[in-house]
């Protein structure tokens, strides 16, 4: 991993993944012996989210976590029987 000119680097999607990072999330640096450790920073309370956001939040999280081993078309034609 390089970092680009303005300081940015990419965190890997399986890590972004795993930790729940989506974009939007805040996250917070704190350096330790000559590292850096990126932390998760709580989400603040807030009002109730609605079933839509929360629909949304979750296809947010689950999107492209699914390997089913063939390609979109192939399990389109399975599913359709051809």
């Amino acid at each position: 991993m390089r970092v680009t000119t303005k300081g940015q680097v990419t965190i890997p999607k399986h890590l972004r993944v795993r930790s729940g990072i989506r974009p939007g999330t805040e996250v917070d640096f704190d350096g330790r012996d000559g590292e850096i450790v990126l932390r998760k920073v709580p989400p603040r309370r807030r009002r109730k989210a609605t079933a839509e956001e929360e629909f949304a939040a979750y296809l947010d999280r689950v999107t492209g976590i699914v390997d089913l081993g063939m390609s979109t078309d192939a399990f389109m034609e399975l599913m359709r029987g051809e």
